[in-house]
């Protein structure tokens, strides 16, 4: 199998192929709306400015490919949620209690509506641009909420158990699924679902709901790459997430982070393992990025490392020529080892 391109490397992963190399996909898009020096506000609702600045990020930071659109709120605002904004139009909140189950299943009757609501259909042509745009086949991402991190946004007090809170879960599996489609229609190859650690207390459950989610990303042959929102890394720097032990998802996902040093105490033989990077620290100083380089220097082959990303949106005033270094030392380093 030819693994020349970042996309060609995906699809090898999906099958259970350790690619050649660790994939440097590190979520940053928000950051763009600096670069085209508009507020986030306006940056989300802009297909236009955001390609445009995702090509010129693309090229500074040589990265294996983009997150063509990461936002939190995108299906609770198409359906109706209330986001508030800060007058910095760089910063809001979801006003708790702002959407009805009832209410929402009148306004919304298929979960499929979701693919012409609110900035969706932008986050979408984001996607087919940048598959026209960028040559060389990148990894084009998007993010897409999980079932239950969609569902505490939508019922706000209700709790994982009960059973507002449960059948708006199997609602926002349904949107999910909707989601996930449309993305990968326009050309999305990786699929990063964000889901609330502390709100899964059925993981079984959790997983079934999750299960047909995962599915048609895999049809498509794409990644999906569990981010949990919620999750302690421990004392560890970074944070891998091996197979599913006993859920009915596959390797590439799993119900908690963990500790990569015990990790790399007792290596994993699942393929295709993703790992968080702690970009923020990172970023905080040359002796930080210094002791990550070395730390990865200690993994062991056998864990079979195949995506290095973040574990949420790098922050939009990050120093881009210091994630530009970042980015290079971490490309260096890790493809000499890994």
């Amino acid at each position: 199998m030819e693994l020349a391109t970042p996309r060609a490397m995906i699809r090898a992963m999906v099958q259970g192929v350790r690619p050649p190399r660790p994939l440097l996909l590190p979520i940053v898009f928000s950051l763009g709306a600096r670069l085209e020096n508009v507020p986030l506000r306006a940056f989300l609702s802009n297909p236009t400015k955001i390609a445009s600045a995702l090509r010129q990020l693309r090229g500074a930071l040589a990265l294996d490919g983009v997150v063509c659109y990461f936002d939190p709120y995108l299906e609770v605002e198409a359906l109706g949620g209330e986001v508030q904004w800060y007058a910095d139009g760089a910063s809001r909140t979801l006003r708790a209690g702002s959407t009805d189950l009832d209410t929402l299943r009148e306004r919304v009757p298929s979960p499929g509506d979701i693919a012409q609501l609110g900035r969706v259909p932008a986050a979408g042509e984001v996607v087919r641009r940048l598959k026209v745009m960028l040559p060389g086949e990148p990894a084009l991402a998007v993010s897409v909420s999980g079932p239950y991190a969609l569902a505490g946004q939508l019922v706000g007090e209700a709790q994982p158990g009960e059973s507002t809170f449960e059948d708006a879960a199997e609602f926002a599996a349904e949107v999910a699924v909707a989601l996930c489609k449309g993305f990968l229609d326009a050309g999305a190859s990786v699929i990063f679902l964000r889901e609330n650690a502390s709100t899964i207390r059925d993981p079984q459950r959790w997983a079934d709901l999750l299960h047909p989610v995962v599915n048609v990303i895999r049809f498509y042959e794409a990644l999906p790459v569990l981010l949990h929102a919620n999750a302690s890394a421990g004392p560890a720097p970074i944070a891998t997430t091996p197979a599913c032990e006993g859920l009915t998802c596959p390797e590439t996902i799993c119900p908690a982070t963990i500790d990569l040093r015990a990790a790399a105490r007792s290596p994993q033989s699942a393929a295709s393992n993703s790992v968080y990077l702690p970009i923020q620290e990172v970023l905080s100083s040359e002796a930080s990025t210094a002791a990550l380089i070395t730390f990865l220097h200690t993994v062991p082959p056998e864990l079979a490392l195949g995506l290095l990303t973040t574990q949420d949106d790098i922050a939009a005033d990050t120093d881009i020529k210091r994630l530009a270094s970042l980015c290079k030392t971490l490309q260096g380093g890790v493809r000499a080892v890994l």
